[in-house]
């Protein structure tokens, strides 16, 4: 049922709902017409997170006296056993005309916050209103692909254009499945690679849930196959005139040591070739290995952190995702000694209360 919040001072006009099916075109209007949105402020993550996952969508809407939408915040509520009942946002977090329609939404995410009982309130990046008790740095790595392919290619580091190359002489090749029909077997790849790194992996049925509410519209599936076993792809993710990076993985061996490289070059060229702005290589944690890897590219750093507002009476050094993160190879170590029939039973059962993590 929508609610709504009010700001303290009485001459704004603007109010603050929670959103049902029936706004999810308005919604997705307005991401369509904000130059700052992110893939992860699309409507369609709604229908993903109530039909996918074990959590419940709060997706808060500003709208202004003429009932012209200003502002969204996608979030959903979790009661995971692993970080305690927590409300968190989708990665962007708010996206807002107006730093008062920004501050209305992240007032009432708070409000709902204390209400639900939630430990924390999690905000991935965009617009605050003010600091948090609790910050952690992330970083989105963007390629302007509005450049010409030979710039492009050009601005590639050395031995980052001499591993393409090799790859070009394996026996590989990237194609893009328009039709999405092997989605599944990219699933599955995606599967195994997050099992190897230590990771719950999330059911198929999210993979499902995504090309259903998102649709084939906002979605490029790229498959990297060595002779004609797959071998691992990327699942990229359409906002405007910008691409996402979202899902990728590359499973290695001695024949396609290079075949990670030829992904990244063959997306990055399409998308320029597509008429793309932007190419986003997703987010990574400062100088992990993931984000050297991006930088590779030559793209420029965005520093996205992530804001932690802790509810009232609870005490940050006991929050679980403190925890979590101080335990991250220890537990990684473990999961992935654990036999596969074992991990693809429980990961999704894990992660269907913790959609991103």
């Amino acid at each position: 049922m929508a609610r709504e919040g009010r700001s303290n001072q009485t001459d704004s006009t603007m109010r603050v709902r929670l959103i049902s099916d029936a706004d999810l075109p308005a919604w997705q209007a307005f991401v369509d017409g904000h130059e700052s949105s992110g893939c992860m402020h699309h409507a369609g993550w709604y229908g993903v997170l109530r039909d996918a996952f074990w959590v419940t969508p709060y997706f808060l809407m500003a709208i202004d006296e003429r009932g012209a939408v200003q502002g969204v915040l996608p979030m959903y509520f979790s009661r995971s056993p692993l970080t305690g009942p927590h409300l968190s946002s989708l990665e962007g977090g708010v996206l807002a005309t107006t730093e008062e329609a920004a501050r209305l939404l992240l007032t009432e995410a708070r409000a709902i916050r204390d209400n639900t009982g939630s430990r924390f309130l999690q905000i991935r990046g965009g617009m605050i209103d003010r600091p948090a008790e609790i910050t952690q740095p992330a970083i989105h790595t963007l390629i302007d692909t509005s450049e010409p392919i030979e710039e492009l290619w050009t601005n590639v580091k050395k031995k980052t254009r001499w591993a393409v190359r090799q790859a070009e002489q394996q026996a590989l090749r990237v194609q893009e499945d328009a039709t999405l029909d092997e989605l599944g077997a990219f699933y599955r790849v995606y599967a195994a690679h997050m099992r190897d790194l230590g990771t719950p992996v999330f059911g198929a049925d999210v993979f499902d849930a995504i090309a259903i509410h998102l649709g084939g519209k906002r979605l490029r599936l790229y498959l990297v196959k060595h002779d004609s076993r797959l071998i691992g792809g990327m699942l990229c993710i359409v906002n405007g005139h910008h691409w996402t990076d979202y899902y990728a993985v590359v499973r290695l061996s001695a024949e396609t040591e290079f075949a990670n490289y030829l992904l990244y070059w063959h997306v990055i060229r399409d998308a320029a070739q597509s008429g793309v702005q932007r190419f986003d290589l997703g987010r990574s944690t400062p100088d992990s290995n993931v984000h050297l890897f991006k930088r590779k590219w030559r793209g420029v750093d965005v520093e996205m952190p992530y804001h932690y507002y802790v509810r009232p009476g609870i005490r940050t050094e006991n929050l679980a995702f403190s925890r979590q993160k101080q335990d991250k190879g220890i537990l990684q170590k473990c999961w992935s000694a654990l036999p596969s029939p074992f991990t693809n039973r429980l990961g999704p059962l894990l992660r269907k209360q913790l959609p991103f993590i």
